[in-house]
């Protein structure tokens, strides 16, 4: 008889492949890394494993993929609440972020992949940019890894903005930044569970010339990149101003719109942009948390999805949402389009988890090995346990994923074939209480910075 290194039976298995494919009652076989069985249970026959999850009564999804977020506004929830983009940023993350050790950027990264974790997300993609000393990069590697979750570190550059409040020493030419993403790469070359990427920032802080150079390094070295774009009207005023054109046709122009751009946010796109993304293959990362929280706005999340373009959900920094609760995210980005559009088919539970996990698998380039659940695929699923007061009684599972669930559903997270978080235990090690002592501490040091 043949042994898994993990069995997890008696689930309904929601694939999420192209067919929509349910498996009732079904067991999943893992060896190593990979799926190696995936069928409805046999009564006759016997499945032997070193760990065994009965998951009796519960769903099996693919694990979620966080296509955006900032690690180390972990520390910084509640501040500059109730203010627009331009004024939050220099309230909150700006000028915190100046003053961020290494050590306090690793206990953020292990506060929000634990709480990323424990909502089902098994993928993080972390818009880096506190960029002003090396080992903030590292630091905050080595916190996403000790977690265990997969992860996407993209190393991004400013070099210009500071009369929009950009701190001085965030600056640098674009050709240094790339010179650190390569020695990033090389670094992590052997770890296959971590991505290198790059970008620039956000369209206010860097130069069409440093558009150009991070570009013809990205199609030389096969390297994929991300940037805020459209957040808000500031995007077309500073283009405008200084290109005298849109952003999006001044990428366009350059070259720069193509299946390995990642546009983080999409607010203000127009039908022409949704076009072009479709046309060159750019996904979206939508982020309805933050686009909420700071009056930023609704982006056209259903008639980018219907021309074709790839659309992933991302939470954000938490400082502009407040958590890393990728449950709360997918419930946001399916209400907010039914309130906007006065229509509730406008966008479906089914779209909005396809979003979350095929989608957001597509957006980080990985849709060969996450994002679905099929024999030789990467083992990242969780087990979606219903029989909680919220949640209960489940007539659909996947409505009750997008419009009834929280955390306590998230029963167990696996990544890469390995169970990280089980019924409110984390396999890293890291205790919950201990972790959030030691956050405490150290901002009562960074708070006397400011």
């Amino acid at each position: 008889m043949k042994t898994y290194d993990l069995l997890i039976k008696n689930a309904d298995i929601y694939t999420m492949d192209e067919k929509n494919t349910v498996i009732s009652h079904g067991v999943i076989g893992v060896e190593g890394e990979n799926i190696t069985l995936m069928e409805e249970m046999d009564k006759e026959k016997e499945y032997a494993a070193a760990e065994v999850i009965d998951a009796a009564g519960s769903v099996v999804f693919p694990g979620f993929v966080d296509t955006h977020i900032h690690i180390f506004q972990s520390f910084l929830k509640g501040l500059g609440a109730d203010h627009r983009l331009i004024e939050w940023l220099n309230l909150s993350a700006l000028p915190y972020g100046q003053y961020m050790t290494p050590h306090q950027h690793k206990l953020a990264a292990q506060l929000a992949c634990m709480e990323a974790l424990k909502s089902g997300c098994t993928t993080m993609s972390e818009f880096f940019y506190t960029n002003q000393d090396v080992e903030l990069a590292h630091s905050c590697i080595d916190g996403m890894v000790s977690t265990g979750i997969r992860s996407v570190f993209i190393r991004t550059f400013q070099d210009t903005g500071e009369e929009y409040g950009m701190p001085k020493c965030f600056l640098e030419p674009a050709g240094k930044a790339m010179k650190e993403v390569e020695a990033l790469k090389k670094k992590y070359q052997e770890n296959d569970m971590l991505s290198i990427w790059t970008g620039p920032d956000v369209t206010w802080s860097t130069t069409k010339e440093g558009y150009q150079e991070m570009l013809e390094y990205c199609l030389s070295e096969n390297v994929r990149y991300s940037m805020h774009i459209k957040e808000t009207e500031v995007d077309n005023q500073m283009c405008m101003k200084y290109y005298g054109k849109d952003i999006v046709d001044m990428l366009e122009e350059i070259g720069f719109l193509t299946d390995k751009f990642l546009a983080v946010h999409c607010v203000n796109l127009t039908p022409h942009d949704i076009e072009r993304f479709a046309k060159y293959g750019v996904s979206i990362s939508h982020n309805p948390a933050p686009n909420l929280y700071l009056g930023s706005g609704i982006p056209p999340i259903p008639e980018s999805l219907k021309a074709g373009v790839n659309v992933s959900v991302g939470t954000d920094g938490a400082a502009s949402n407040n958590s890393t609760d990728m449950l709360e995210s997918l419930k946001l980005a399916a209400l907010i389009q039914k309130g906007i559009h006065r229509d509730a088919a406008v966008i479906t539970a089914d779209e909005i988890i396809r979003m979350a996990t095929a989608g957001g698998a597509k957006a980080v380039g990985m849709e060969d090995k996450i994002g679905t659940l099929k024999v030789g695929k990467k083992a990242d699923l969780i087990v979606f346990n219903p029989r909680h007061l919220k949640s209960a009684p489940m007539h659909d599972a996947k409505a009750t994923v997008v419009y009834a669930s929280s955390e306590e559903n998230i029963d167990t997270t696996v990544v890469n074939g390995k169970v990280v978080y089980h019924k409110g235990k984390f396999s890293c090690g890291i205790e919950e209480e201990t972790l959030i002592e030691e956050i405490n501490r150290e901002l009562v040091t960074l708070k006397k910075q400011i």
